[in-house]
């Protein structure tokens, strides 16, 4: 049957059938008119700034760098980290992931023996049996015989105050004397301790509107501390610097800028309280980043116990991230690149004078971390 002889159907196929098809297509795309927009999850926002400013490319470090924060696993990826390394002007950087005994020496094998200069590698401590009456020089042992096997220093993780327990539950505090026999095997050793107490102060606040870190938190809850059966974190960071008053002979550097630069004041205070207090400030550009003018005093007023880390697996964008914060004046710049996403806003570079660079990049680490042995394979 034609069309000719049902001109409804013409119209049909001419008016009726586009309209319908051009609907159907709209439901299947995202509708983007006002009564939509206004509806926008948080999740999908992603804005694109409209300013148009300066983009430097920083491709190497004014001066030869030592990373001393970082994790390499066991080693085995050692080639082609150092590819990467080469390519940002990295010297040396400080693996955090020894552990202890035999797989400590694998470690060391892989990397600081392999690769005389270019890697330190850092013990752990094995928290297990805590409860144990020998516990304390027990481990304190393992240490020493860690420390002789080749260990450059120690670092404990944020699970020493938060989740590392006793058999009745109770927390193992930062500032237990069980610890101080470890605490004084470094000093003996003159081996700095790398400590990562609590975390950032958005994790420590309930997961709501209010929250400057939602995305992270989200898509992480296990990051989130707020739940009361976790200490405050003012007492975790308290804890801390009590343990470091009572071991005035052990260097003690606070990661990720003493893990407070949301407050550099204090910081700052603990800097001045503390002659064997130092930070590094890995993972935190971003922090530092986005109040310019109080990050360059503070990185220029305390030149000579900052230093240069990153907590991210070596990767020459990532470095480059870094160096353009430190070494530029270039603003309003996404520093995702240089760890991952932490928090919506963007950072500006601090320009650092040339030899404030110098002591964040290396001298400092250089006074602090490296042992003779490194010196001379370093030719320092």
């Amino acid at each position: 049957m034609s069309c000719m002889k049902h001109p409804w159907k013409h119209v049909f196929l001419l008016t009726i059938l586009p309209v319908a098809l051009q609907a159907q297509q709209s439901a299947a795309q995202p509708s983007t008119d006002n009564a939509d927009i206004r509806e926008l999850k948080l999740k999908d926002w992603q804005p694109r700034s409209m300013l148009r400013t300066k983009v430097t490319e920083v491709p190497k470090a004014a001066f030869p760098v030592i990373d001393v924060h970082n994790h390499l696993g066991d080693g085995r990826k050692a080639a082609a980290i150092i590819e990467e390394m080469d390519a940002a002007n990295i010297r040396t950087v400080v693996n955090l992931d020894g552990l202890w005994g035999d797989e400590l020496k694998a470690r060391l094998e892989r990397l600081d023996k392999a690769y005389p200069g270019r890697f330190l590698t850092y013990a752990l401590i094995d928290f297990k049996g805590i409860d144990d009456g020998d516990w304390s020089e027990r481990t304190a042992r393992q240490l020493e015989a860690d420390f002789k096997a080749g260990a450059k220093g120690l670092k404990f993780h944020k699970s020493l105050g938060l989740t590392v327990r006793y058999k009745d539950g109770r927390l193992m505090p930062i500032d237990d004397p069980k610890l101080d026999p470890i605490w004084e095997t470094c000093a003996g050793y003159g081996r700095p301790v790398m400590i990562h107490t609590s975390d950032p102060a958005a994790f420590f606040t309930p997961l709501d509107r209010f929250s400057e870190r939602w995305h992270e938190l989200n898509e992480h809850p296990g990051w989130l501390f707020a739940d009361p059966k976790f200490p405050r974190r003012d007492e975790l960071l308290a804890q801390r610097n009590r343990a470091i008053a009572k071991h005035p002979k052990t260097t003690f550097v606070g990661a990720h800028c003493g893990n407070n630069p949301e407050d550099l004041a204090t910081v700052a205070s603990w800097l001045d309280k503390y002659p064997n207090f130092y930070v590094d400030i890995d993972a935190r550009i971003n922090e530092l980043g986005r109040q310019p003018y109080s990050a360059r005093r503070f990185l220029i007023k305390y030149q000579d116990r900052i230093m240069f880390g990153t907590d991210t697996f070596p990767n020459r964008e990532a470095y480059r991230m870094y160096f353009r914060f430190l070494e530029t004046d270039d603003e309003y710049f996404d520093s995702a690149g240089g760890h991952h996403r932490q928090g919506f806003w963007m950072i500006y570079g601090v320009f650092l004078p040339k030899e404030v660079l110098e002591k964040i990049y290396y001298k400092n680490a250089e006074r602090i971390v490296l042992t003779d042995a490194v010196r001379a394979a370093q030719g320092s």
